[in-house]
């Protein structure tokens, strides 16, 4: 017999927990796109010659909160495969 509740409750964990792990890597793609404090905007007359890349960086608060929102989708991803694995069990 199957047991509807448990069905509903793992089909509710697993949306649940995909879309939290598909938004912290699109939130840590957005924080390493982050462009220089001091970039400007973008605009219609913009051509790849004119773009200025000699000290390319973005400010550090943004580099360090891309990194741990990869980790932190890393960690969801390999707790999955730790759930998914009986092996890795004791």
């Amino acid at each position: 017999m199957i047991n509807w509740a448990a069905l509903g409750l793992v089909a509710v964990v697993a949306i649940f927990s995909s879309a939290l792990i598909v938004a912290l890597f699109a939130t840590g793609i957005r924080f390493l796109a982050t462009p220089p404090v001091d970039a400007v905007a973008v605009g219609a007359a913009r051509d790849d010659e004119m773009d200025d890349v000699s000290d390319p960086t973005r400010p550090p608060l943004a580099t360090v909160g891309g990194i741990v929102c990869f980790v932190l989708a890393g960690l969801g991803v390999l707790f999955g495969v730790y759930l998914i694995i009986p092996a890795l069990h004791p």
